[in-house]
């Protein structure tokens, strides 16, 4: 069977969906390496220890400080050479989480042929209410663990040292970093700003003050209706959190609503429809028809 590791990055804030990840990723990766570049003590340490990897000690835990994004996958890609861990690599954030059909996924990915380099599902990309979506977006899930790949980019950084080709997968799975609160959301557009990306930044002084139906103008439009089925791993976290964010929630499907009216229900609607079309549709190519259903 085709061996894969998982590559974590874990910074300063606690990540609540880093045990459902975790939980999620059993049976689908054969190792995990996280380089969590927090200063001591992490606040990630009683999850880590906790998740069935380091249980079975198949957990490697990097503790170099961060610089930007691309040296900490890099520092991750450095310790899977030294272990020679294994032939595929998961492609994961902390605030992400699978179903079910990735563990069909990893058992089959020794069917994808030499050419092609990804292979990638689709993620829903949940807004302030696990409810709502932005999007459903094509992410890259696996690649493989040839001798020159390396990322580069201090922010939003890109994979190089590949020529193969991506496969498509008619397989979604969740993206739920932003049903957090809107300081979380501001405080990585401070983290992204100081690596160089653009845009404007809420101040420091004004984290605490920030008032969502403004900070959030220009979404609340076209947020979509989620009718789906959260992944298992998560269900449980998403019940807690409409009882510790109910008022959030509750206030963001009132903004949605606001921010919508009928013709713009429509629009999204359509919207909808084809986000669905674009990842469904996959199912008709063979190669990957075969690894998500077997």
């Amino acid at each position: 069977m085709t061996s894969i590791a998982a590559h974590v990055i874990l910074g300063s804030k606690p990540e609540p969906f880093l045990a459902p990840l975790l939980t999620s990723l059993e049976g689908v990766v054969d190792t995990v390496i996280i380089n969590d570049n927090s200063p001591e003590p992490s606040p990630h340490t009683h999850t880590l220890n906790a998740s069935a990897f380091s249980q079975h000690g198949t957990l490697t835990i990097d503790r170099t400080p961060f610089t930007d994004f691309a040296t900490a996958r890099n520092i991750c890609l450095k310790i899977h050479r030294e272990q020679n861990a294994a032939e595929w690599i998961a492609f994961v954030d902390a605030d992400e989480v699978h179903g079910e059909t990735v563990k069909t996924i990893a058992k089959n990915i020794a069917k994808v042929p030499v050419g092609i380099d990804f292979v990638d599902g689709y993620t829903w990309h949940f807004f302030q209410s696990p409810d709502l979506y932005t999007s459903i977006e094509r992410r890259m899930m696996f690649f493989r663990a040839l001798p020159d790949v390396r990322w580069e980019g201090r922010v939003h950084e890109q994979l190089r040292g590949f020529s193969g080709k991506r496969l498509p997968l008619p397989y979604v799975y969740g993206h739920y970093g932003h049903v957090l609160s809107s300081r979380r959301h501001a405080e990585k557009g401070r983290l992204y700003s100081s690596l160089g990306q653009s845009g404007d930044v809420v101040a420091e002084d004004r984290l605490d003050v920030i008032d969502p139906s403004e900070y959030f103008r220009s979404v609340w439009p076209r947020l979509l209706r989620f009718h789906g089925t959260h992944p298992i791993a998560v269900q449980s976290l998403l019940e807690r959190f409409r009882i510790e964010l109910g008022e959030q929630f509750a206030m963001s499907e009132q903004l949605a609503r606001e921010y919508q009216p009928w013709h713009r229900r429509q629009r999204n609607a359509i919207e909808a429809l084809n986000y669905e079309i674009r990842w469904r549709s996959r199912v008709f190519g063979a190669l990957a028809n075969r690894l998500v259903c077997g």
